[in-house]
C-alpha cells in the first residue's frame, strides 16, 4: 500500500487530506513536527509527500523538507510524488510546480478540490515514470 506523508500545519486540513488518501488506499502519516516530518522520510518508504511551504514556520524558499527531497539522488526522487501546497500558489500551474522540483503545486484555498486535481497528477506521474521504472526493474 502506498505511503503518503501529510506535512500541513493545519490540523483539519491534514486530517481532510488524510481521509481523501484513505479512500484512494493510501496510508498516510502525520508529522506534527518538522522533525517528525524528516524523521520519518529517513526511515519510512515513502510514495507521496504533501508539504505546505510554511509547513513547520519554514520559510517558502527555505522550507528543509522540499530541499531534503529535491537533494535526493535522482534514482530515489522518481520515486516520490512531491504535492506543494501554498496560499501563493496558482493550483496545477505546470511550470511552478517544474521550478520547485514538485509533480503538483496547489493553492491552499483550494485544497477542497485537492482529490480532482491529485487523481489527474497521479495518473500523470505513473505514466511519466513507468517506462523508467520498468527498466530498473530488469
Amino acid at each position: 500500500m502506498p505511503k503518503a506523508l501529510i506535512c500541513e500545519n493545519d490540523p483539519d486540513l491534514q486530517k481532510n487530506l488524510s481521509l481523501i488518501f484513505k479512500t484512494l488506499n493510501i496510508e498516510s502519516i502525520l508529522p506534527l513536527s518538522l522533525e517528525e516530518a524528516i524523521n520519518n522520510l529517513e526511515l519510512e518508504d515513502i510514495d507521496i509527500i504533501v508539504v505546505n511551504e510554511k509547513f513547520a514556520n519554514e520559510k517558502p524558499q527555505e522550507n528543509r523538507i522540499i530541499q531534503w527531497i529535491n537533494s535526493l539522488p535522482m534514482y530515489r526522487r522518481r520515486d516520490i510524488m512531491l504535492i506543494i501546497t501554498g496560499e501563493n500558489l496558482k493550483s496545477a500551474d505546470r511550470l511552478i510546480a517544474f521550478a520547485k522540483g514538485a509533480d503538483l503545486v496547489v493553492n491552499s484555498k483550494e485544497l477542497n478540490n485537492f482529490q480532482a486535481y491529485f487523481k489527474r497528477a497521479y495518473l500523470e506521474y505513473q505514466s511519466k515514470y513507468k517506462t523508467y521504472k520498468d527498466l530498473l526493474n530488469k
